[in-house]
């Protein structure tokens, strides 16, 4: 129990019963929840102690500050205080609450505080979103991701599994704009399956989100058709003898990735690489065909190291007969 409290010039000097000298407190108020957990739209309690004096509601006053000294036992609409003084109870707290707040214990012309801190938690906004959280693309065509932005960014970043992405390195394009930003892979490859992420951050904050990359391996679309599915030509005529095939793909071809093959017992034997005339491929045997050659012809087409055959056409090379071949050597003697 406390016999007798004596200033010593900014400090209590306190006599306790039983103890043959007295003590001296500095710090005799403290706040017992100085950096109090506040909810928005909920009361919120600061409560003070007083160690080694007694003291009563009139030495106890409660203040905002910083800025300003308010006086909080005048705002009872938004504050009430305990019957003890010790407890200053926030009815509803929100942002123009938060701040520091102190309870001033006055005794024997000595005061002492305690402090407190309050501030609601910083709410976690998002600062970005994606536009798909799931994409697909077509392997060697474009992926493009978008990641549309909530809140004010002002530094955003794009990595893909774990490798930061950079505008204009090899296939990589990113465009940041006021209200979005994208990241572009063109051509994609299936490597660059699985997660890519935008980060951002923001006023105090940071965010991000991730996308699924998910690939389809592109498929060669090749169609390759004779004109014809059998041709006869005879032997010794002026007029060439051309097979024609016509080639539809969307990759370009190199002037030897179609030829025009034998073909026999289902094997493809001696190629010949066809030419370009008239948007169709063609081999073309002369004037000095011999009926030998005749026989089953494919075109082939080599579209990244894969070759597509058409179907075979019969080419039959006729043999000149003989009153023709009379007439021609009896004009070559008459010469």
């Amino acid at each position: 129990a406390v016999v007798s409290t004596q200033s010593t010039g900014g400090e209590l000097e306190v006599q306790d019963e039983g103890e043959c000298c007295p003590t001296c407190l500095a710090d005799w108020v403290e706040a017992v929840n100085p950096k109090p957990d506040a909810v928005v739209k909920q009361p919120l309690e600061l409560t003070c102690k007083v160690n080694g004096v007694e003291v009563s509601k009139e030495n106890v006053k409660w203040f905002k500050f910083d800025p300003g000294m308010d006086d909080l036992s005048k705002a009872k609409r938004a504050y009430s205080i305990s019957d003890d003084g010790l407890t200053l109870t926030i009815k509803s707290m929100d942002a123009k609450k938060e701040g520091n707040f102190k309870c001033v214990v006055e005794k024997d012309g000595n005061t002492s505080e305690g402090v407190f801190e309050v501030a609601l938690p910083v709410e976690e906004k998002d600062l970005v979103e994606a536009k798909e959280d799931t994409v697909e693309f077509t392997e060697g065509e474009e992926l493009k991701l978008e990641c549309t932005k909530l809140e004010t960014v002002t530094e955003l970043w794009w990595t893909c599994n774990g490798k930061k992405m950079v505008n204009g390195k090899k296939n990589v394009q990113i465009k940041n704009k006021k209200g979005f930003s994208q990241l572009i892979v063109n051509p994609a490859e299936m490597s660059d399956e699985g997660t890519c992420t935008c980060h951002a951050k923001g006023l105090g904050t940071e965010d991000s989100v991730d996308f699924t990359v998910e690939g389809i391996e592109a498929v060669n679309e090749v169609t390759v058709t004779p004109q014809q599915t059998e041709l006869t030509c005879k032997q010794g005529e002026k007029k060439p003898c051309a097979m024609k095939f016509d080639v539809k793909t969307d990759e370009k071809l190199g002037k030897k990735d179609v030829k025009v093959c034998s073909f026999k017992k289902d094997k493809v034997g001696k190629c010949k690489v066809a030419k370009l005339k008239g948007g169709s491929y063609v081999r073309s045997w002369g004037k000095g065909r011999k009926p030998k050659v005749s026989g089953n012809y494919v075109a082939v087409v080599t579209v990244n190291g894969e070759q597509f055959v058409s179907d075979p056409v019969l080419l039959t090379v006729t043999a000149k007969d003989k009153k023709e071949k009379k007439e021609k050597k009896k004009n070559k003697d008459k010469d």
